[in-house]
């Protein structure tokens, strides 16, 4: 039987005020208990974390409930450095140890790259086989890198792709019109699509946009908000209701802000599908520079 993909809650707005649409900053760790709480009693199977994201980590062993089934996700954060040494080890083992600790936890589900392009500096084979020491230590179930482009898995240990976490939505089809999607989970690897709603632009009207965002562009998700009207429903249900199609993922990962924005995922995450057929493949986006954040003005 075809599934369709679980949910991951994304955590880094419990560490950081992120997001170009987030007017409530940082999460409160009396909010972030709430929509843990929530979490461990609904349909979520992961919670996507990393080191780089603020004091997330800390607030999630905090607030975790006692005996939950959440399956952690980590990641080591970008290198500064140009290259790797024997004696880095010492310092990702600690970071890795660190992590749990503020976890409470002894091991993680996963623990992805957050630069996979470190592994290709000198000295990269270090820091594959100190990855990969981690699963042989029991220490992870699975390894993994997070991509924003088909390029950023070129030249990468196949042994490390247990996970791959990829941008993906609505607008963003590129990984999956050049067959990345497919690839990976013909070769067993399970894929975690983030960047549902492009930090939130894809669920706000376009007049509400930031004044950077081409207009043909602001034209295109105006022609989607005519359409959520015909349809009646929300930009959210048509946002979810293509994640949800997606059969080759295993799982979404979703940041929120608050236990209302959690009950509302699970509503449209469970609620009727509004897209016929594949009707979703005429709404993809070409344009980097409102699809990759990375070109988005600071």
């Amino acid at each position: 039987m075809i599934q369709q993909p679980r949910l991951c809650l994304g955590t880094v707005q419990f560490g950081l005020n992120y997001g170009i649409t987030n007017s409530a900053g940082q999460v409160s760790e009396i909010e972030v208990a709430r929509i843990l709480m929530k979490a461990e009693q609904s349909d979520v199977g992961w919670l996507d974390t990393a080191q780089a994201y603020g004091n997330a980590e800390d607030v999630l062993g905090r607030q975790l409930p006692q005996g939950h089934q959440l399956r952690l996700i980590s990641k080591l954060p970008p290198q500064p450095s140009s290259g790797f040494v024997a004696q880095d080890v010492e310092a990702w083992d600690a970071a890795y140890f660190n992590s749990c600790r503020r976890l409470g936890c002894s091991s993680l589900d996963s623990f992805l790259l957050h630069q996979p392009s470190d592994l290709l500096k000198p000295g990269g084979r270090i820091l594959e086989a100190w990855l990969l020491s981690l699963r042989e230590r029991g220490l992870v179930q699975r390894l993994g890198v997070s991509i924003y482009s088909a390029a950023d898995l070129e030249g990468v240990n196949p042994d490390l792709l247990d996970l791959v976490q990829l941008p993906l939505s609505l607008y963003d089809q590129r990984l999956l019109a050049d067959g990345t999607v497919s690839r990976l989970k013909a070769a067993g690897t399970a894929i975690h699509a983030r960047s549902l709603y492009l930090q939130g632009l894809l669920l706000k009207p376009a007049d509400e946009w930031p004044a950077w965002a081409d207009g043909s562009v602001r034209d295109h998700h105006m022609s989607l908000e005519a359409l959520a009207d015909a349809k009646g429903c929300h930009l959210l249900d048509l946002a979810l209701g293509f994640a949800r199609e997606q059969t080759d993922l295993e799982a979404v990962v979703l940041g929120l802000c608050s236990l209302a924005e959690l009950n509302q995922l699970h509503r449209a995450w469970s609620g009727p599908l509004h897209w016929g057929k594949s009707e979703w493949r005429t709404w993809a986006l070409q344009e980097p520079g409102i699809l990759d954040p990375r070109f988005w003005p600071r």
